[in-house]
């Protein structure tokens, strides 16, 4: 049975088609969190990075098979095929769970990449045809798309805790069933709908079965071959640790472990280094051995009871312990990761309450987020290897880091107390030679010549291990090294087997022209720039941890492969329809428009989030707010364009994305000032104000292509699929171009890539839609 097109049988298609809309916009962004956090437990970041590509070829793959099916004539009934093709995308959710589930080796994640992968595509078929069905209510299918995405963002981060990231798939694998469900109950066959609804319930009693059965289940320890700094799978395979606990929340999956030794556990963060847990039961003398560590050198020179700490990324407690060991009378212990604090504070049996000590005060916090918002000084800012996931140079190069940005360590410089110090471990010492490089142009943003600057640096690492794994100190201090300050420094390395690489008066290997003055900073980061990247980082781009000069290959790749398949989706979305009809320019001046703005959005929305993580202080809270309010004020302007006149449409579309160029290049002074202003404000204002920064700017950017549809419509109706998928290939464009200009410029050069592509099709529009809409003058109709 076609679409009727009787009013009401339309507008009871339209409800089902705007229903079918939600819910597969929401259960594809839920299921691309899940795999997000599935795949961060078994590859690196920059690996990771791919399920964004991988979700956006699908959409694509999706939209360019709807194409071609919605140009075969002999098909009968749409609804059935709908119905049909859900019923598929719910049983390639099982197919990809299953590969990831089996998956028994590193080597072979291309195939659970390749079936992660054609769940997007049956979305991405679904959606694109019902978009073609109903272009005409362009606005309000784009509405439901963007509104569903939203729903679904906020019900994967809820969910995510209490299912895991491998057990959603298999739900949202039900939540695609009901979608046909939905599809079936508007179609004329009464047998359809009874086997919509049967297959939707064998999935959920299947999903039930499985979570007490585990036949389709996720283990880490099962897979060989992993990266090298996945070290929980490792040691699995070893047969060296056992797995005592695992939680999953949006942040990350925590494996809590132990070697054998009851006095020590391991909390892993996505199976990567860990956190160490250290059994106490109140007595200095079981925690003893901590004295010999490098990490406690900074606690050792100067024992104080009055002595006011910070601990920036206190994990499982350890360095609490270090600092209660050294004597601090007042210690806040700040963690980004509010599960790691909950599993910390649950088993307080072993470790002793450790986060809840007399003088311990725990913040569930982005460090640099709590100290740009507090008024205190400290006497010691110290952190211990603050991102956990890095072993060796280029491991996480594509991870951001506002912890070590040239305004962070100002941030701490001026919370230090008269005689204060930062202390920073790293994982080893050429992140601690960026760091010190980064720490002396900070100190000469503050007024101090590069002499006086390193007066107050120093660098120390360990003597044994390998030479990429030695872990390093840095230390930056208020006031210059006397020399017997320097002399009790030397004593307690020398103690704790640690090595001194600078420490002025004692040893300045490495940094002599500097000293000098022969060389500046912008001498040094050059003179080395054929091995690594030292220059310092910023919060406009801060990959501290992209420590080899030119785009991660991950990166670069990706670039090349996502622009490569853009190039061959488009060329076939604009010769595809070229035929002797006098209709194919039409055609090809669409498909343009619509890959202009799936790039524009994303170069928009990426660095907003990176914008935003600051104020928010939390990384998955930042993602849920901004793609959150980008999104539902999205929707809210792809429902008021629907009042927009066919034939206004050239011209108001046109000044729609002039003006959303104007504001995101407007965004670059005003946002900042804004996040500036609210930092000191609360959890629940800062929230409030992120969306009203975004909401409006995501209105306005929810517009153009809702519009786009309806003049599509006019153009070509059966053509819309493919204008979708056009959409769909770029915003991967997108995305990557987003962080290679991160990378190598800054999050500004992409906003302002983004501005121009919008710039650029508020042109394209004003040449070109009052033809395709044949308006008597350019502008049309007003």
């Amino acid at each position: 049975m076609k679409i009727e097109s009787s009013s009401n049988a339309i507008t009871g298609q339209l409800r089902a088609g705007l229903a079918a809309i939600f819910l597969f916009a929401g259960a594809g962004l839920a299921y691309e969190i899940a795999l997000t956090r599935v795949f961060s437990v078994i590859l690196q970041y920059q690996s990771v990075f791919l399920v964004v590509s991988v979700s956006i070829l699908g959409l694509s793959a999706g939209a360019a098979f709807a194409t071609l099916r919605r140009r075969d004539k002999t098909r009968t009934n749409e609804w059935a095929e709908l119905t049909a093709a859900a019923g598929v995308t719910a049983v390639l959710l099982v197919v990809a769970a299953a590969a990831i589930g089996w998956l028994r080796s590193a080597d072979g994640t291309i195939v659970a990449f390749v079936a992660a992968m054609l769940p997007f595509a049956g979305i991405g078929f679904v959606n694109a045809r019902l978009f073609s069905a109903f272009a005409r209510s362009g606005g309000t299918l784009y509405a439901a798309d963007l509104l569903g995405a939203t729903v679904g963002l906020l019900a994967a981060f809820a969910a995510i805790s209490w299912l895991g990231g491998f057990d959603l798939i298999l739900a949202l694998a039900v939540l695609a069933a009901v979608g046909g469900v939905i599809l079936a109950w508007l179609s004329a066959s009464r047998t359809l709908r009874v086997r919509s609804l049967i297959f939707a319930g064998l999935l959920a009693l299947g999903f039930v079965l499985n979570r007490g059965v585990g036949l389709i289940e996720f283990s880490p320890g099962a897979i060989a071959n992993a990266p090298p700094d996945k070290t929980l799978i490792h040691l699995m395979q070893a047969g060296e640790v056992a797995v005592l606990e695992t939680r999953w929340d949006p942040f990350a999956r925590l494996d809590m472990a132990t070697f054998g030794d009851d006095s020590i556990r391991y909390v892993f963060t996505d199976a990567g280094a860990g956190s160490l847990m250290i059994r106490y039961e109140g007595s200095d003398d079981e925690i003893g051995w901590m004295r010999r560590e490098i990490e406690y050198l900074p606690f050792a020179t100067a024992p104080n009871a009055d002595r006011s700490v910070l601990i920036i990324g206190a994990g499982a407690g350890r360095d609490v312990l270090m600092a209660k060991l050294a004597g601090a009378g007042s210690i806040t212990a700040v963690e980004i990761n509010p599960a790691l604090v909950d599993l910390t504070r649950d088993t307080a049996d072993f470790n002793g309450g450790v986060l809840d000590l007399p003088g311990v005060q725990t913040v569930v916090a982005d460090g640099r987020n709590f100290v740009e918002r507090t008024d205190q000084a400290y006497d010691l800012i110290y952190g211990n290897v603050v991102y956990s996931q890095a072993a060796a140079p280029g491991h996480s190069a594509l991870s951001e880091s506002y912890v070590f940005t040239r305004e962070a360590l100002h941030a701490y410089w001026t919370h230090l107390s008269d005689t204060g110090e930062i202390a920073f471990v790293t994982h080893q010492g050429i992140e601690g030679i960026k760091l010190i490089v980064a720490a002396l142009d900070m100190l000469q943003g503050e007024g101090m010549t590069i002499q006086e600057a390193l007066d107050r640096v120093a660098l120390a690492t360990r003597r044994s291990g390998d030479v990429q794994s030695r872990t390093a100190l840095v230390t930056i201090r208020r006031q210059a090294w006397t020399p017997e300050e320097t002399s009790a420094y030397v004593e307690a390395a020398r103690a704790m087997d640690v090595g001194l690489l600078y420490l002025p008066g004692f040893q300045e290997i490495g940094l002599e022209g500097l000293a000098t003055g022969a060389v500046t900073i912008e001498g040094y980061v050059a003179a080395n720039a054929d091995l690594f990247d030292y220059s310092p980082t910023t919060d406009d781009s801060p990959f501290f941890y992209q420590l080899v000069p030119g785009l991660p290959s991950g990166l670069s790749d990706l670039l090349l492969v996502s622009l490569a398949a853009a190039f061959v989706y488009l060329s076939w979305a604009v010769f595809f329809f070229v035929r002797n009809d006098g209709m194919h320019w039409k055609r090809a001046v669409l498909t343009p428009f619509f890959a202009l703005l799936g790039a524009a959005y994303l170069l928009v929305e990426i660095p907003l989030i990176q914008r935003f993580s600051l104020l928010l202080g939390q990384p998955s809270l930042a993602l849920v707010v901004v793609i959150g309010s980008m999104l539902l004020g999205s929707g809210l302007g792809s429902l008021f364009s629907s009042r927009f006149a066919l034939t206004a449409l050239p011209r108001r579309v046109t000044i729609i994305a002039a003006l959303v160029a104007v504001v995101v290049a407007l965004t670059l002074p005003v946002y900042s000032a804004l996040i500036g202003w609210a930092l000191p404000f609360g959890l629940e204002v800062r929230i409030v104000v992120t969306v009203v920064a975004i909401l409006p700017l995501g209105f306005v950017m929810g517009m153009p292509f809702p519009s786009g549809l309806r003049v599509a419509h006019e153009a070509d109706a059966r053509g819309i699929a493919a204008f979708w998928g056009a959409n769909a290939v770029t915003s991967v464009v997108g995305s990557v171009l987003a962080m290679a200009l991160a990378v190598e410029i800054g999050f500004s050069a992409a906003l302002m890539a983004g501005a121009a592509l919008y710039a650029a099709t508020a042109g394209l529009v004003r040449l070109t839609w009052h033809r395709v809409l044949q308006l008597p003058a350019a502008g049309g109709a007003q």
